[in-house]
């Protein structure tokens, strides 16, 4: 059975959930309950729930932060939020989060029994796909989860033990140090798999026979070492190993290439989140350092005078480094001319200045923030950007040439063009249309959600929730509240009905609730409004 975890502080709405469901005959576990956030965290920690049930406003530690440090602890968690209807601003951000679903109170039993089994589906066909993973991708996953426990100081030393022990490795040591490394070529994409596969064959090799090396793989060619030793000379003898080990490998593989950062030891556990943000500080170098090599804390680097030295201000065209300029094109430029300005924009540079990292740096930099800018004014957010053309991370890796960085330029101008194209052209209209008459025949009911008309509209609830704002001018909770309320006043118009009777027909099972938001966004009562004829 699904284990479900309840945080809400309104007794009675605690107390109506825990005990008016049949929790064993949906096929639930009901595991525990708290009145807030700082309560419930730790009986979560204990008893380990595959669903979380929580409201958004808590005393002392609210939803969305139990919420934060749930997804963090606990990642598989599915969460519900149950928010009100002045909350939804929250609801959006507890999206971003990681939220899986949320209901507007009041909720129903057959509701929230509803939406359980919706993701009791979900999960069953998660660990569904999790069981057809081979055992190389479980193992790289587990180690993966374990070094993200390990540094990042949110986690016991003896819970982040037992972890390691699950997945059959041993962290106790006296003395501990990280590395950090990334692998870079110039080959096409369907060769360099198969030699990271050869690589990661000869770490796995390496880490079997010392039993002083942890890797855990970050990204497709990204890793992180945890180097382990019994004392200082047992350290150093296993990072000279791996130095060694690196070095042999890649002297034989010309066609890779690649960049490390090693820190500085440590002898706790508890100092290794330290470690870790010393040696990512040096890794972050790794974009504009000569390749095959190992970055240390005393590993020289470019001066200021160094990195200026090669730039000639007297060959710079001041004006070809506005913002305006940039700007001005991005507001009425088309795509055609895209790469003819950006070869215009690099001669204005010259070409000398150009083979300068520090100067190409800056120009990223600064037409990255003129196009999130021109983007904001169309209405877009910088994440739909970073969807297109990556965060500053990826963005580091296009300059290492002067054609990657050129290209990249190209390639930003673009994304932003046709983002501009996509606002003036009405891309959303249909899916607005669509939404707005699913929302239109289907408002009476009381389990209609954002996550239920995105889902009509083919859209991820996050996305559907930013468009439905910048389409409509409000948000989607707003404009089910204006349409049940304009049906509620025609009832009151033109029947006799109760209130209780017109509460339901227009989706709320709440009369007093529904009076409630009646007076707050009609500004009189519904009695009061029948009256005026």
């Amino acid at each position: 059975m699904l284990k479900v975890f309840l945080a809400e502080d309104e007794i009675v709405m605690r107390e109506g959930i825990k005990n008016n469901i049949d929790w064993q005959g949906e096929g639930f576990e009901f595991v525990g309950d708290a009145g807030d956030g700082e309560l419930a965290y730790p009986i979560i920690q204990k008893t380990r729930p595959d669903i979380l049930i929580t409201d958004i406003k808590m005393p002392f530690m609210d939803g969305l932060e139990l919420s934060r440090l749930v997804k963090h602890e606990l990642p598989e968690t599915k969460i519900i939020l149950l928010s009100g209807y002045d909350e939804f601003q929250y609801a959006k951000e507890a999206i971003d989060i990681g939220i899986t679903d949320y209901l507007v109170k009041p909720v129903t039993g057959a509701q929230l029994i509803g939406t359980l089994k919706k993701i009791g589906q979900k999960i069953e066909e998660e660990r569904g796909k999790q069981k057809q993973q081979t055992p190389e991708e479980v193992r790289s996953a587990g180690r993966q989860r374990l070094f993200r426990h390990m540094v990042s100081g949110k986690h016991t030393y003896a819970s982040v033990f037992q972890e390691a022990k699950e997945l059959g490795l041993e962290l106790i040591a006296e003395q501990y140090n990280i590395m950090m490394l990334q692998l870079f070529s110039e080959e096409k994409e369907d060769v360099l798999p198969e030699k990271i596969k050869a690589f990661e064959q000869e770490l796995e090799k390496y880490m079997e026979q010392s039993g002083n090396l942890i890797v855990a793989k970050q990204g497709r060619a990204e890793y992180d070492f945890v180097l382990k030793g019994t004392g200082q000379q047992s350290l150093a003898e296993t990072t000279e190993q791996v130095k060694s080990l690196l070095a042999e490998y890649f002297r034989r593989e010309t066609a890779v290439e690649y960049v490390a950062a090693l820190g500085t030891p440590v002898e706790r556990f508890s100092e290794l989140q330290q470690c870790y943000r010393q040696t990512n500080l040096c890794f972050s170098r790794r974009y504009s350092v000569e390749r095959n090599q190992i970055l240390e804390e005393e590993t020289p680097g470019e001066t200021a005078a160094e990195v200026l030295e090669d730039v000639k201000l007297g060959e710079l065209n001041i004006s070809s480094l506005s913002q305006r300029q940039a700007e001005a094109f991005l507001y009425t430029g088309t795509r055609e001319e895209v790469s003819g300005f950006v070869e215009d924009y690099f001669a204005q540079l010259g070409d000398g200045n150009v083979k300068s990292i520090f100067l190409r740096q800056y120009v990223v930099m600064d037409l990255y923030v003129t196009a999130v800018s021109v983007l904001e004014k169309s209405g877009y957010k910088s994440r739909d950007l970073v969807e297109r053309c990556g965060d500053a991370k990826e963005m580091a890796a296009y300059l290492t040439t002067v054609e990657q960085t050129r290209e990249y330029i190209k390639k930003l101008f673009s994304a932003v063009l046709d983002l501009r194209s996509e606002a003036v052209d009405g891309k959303y209209d249909g899916i607005m249309q669509k939404a707005k008459t699913y929302i239109n025949d289907h408002f009476e009911k009381d389990g209609i959600s954002l996550n239920m008309v995105a889902a009509e509209v083919n859209l991820s609830p996050s996305h559907f929730s930013t468009v439905f704002g910048q389409e409509m001018g409000e948000t989607f909770v707003e404009y089910l509240t204006r349409i049940r309320m304009e049906k509620a006043k025609e009832l009151l118009r033109t029947t006799g009905k109760k209130v209780t009777e017109i509460a339901f027909e227009v989706g709320y099972r709440d009369a007093h609730y529904f009076s409630n938001l009646f007076k707050k966004t009609q500004g009189c009562t519904p009695g009061e409004y029948r009256s005026r004829g």
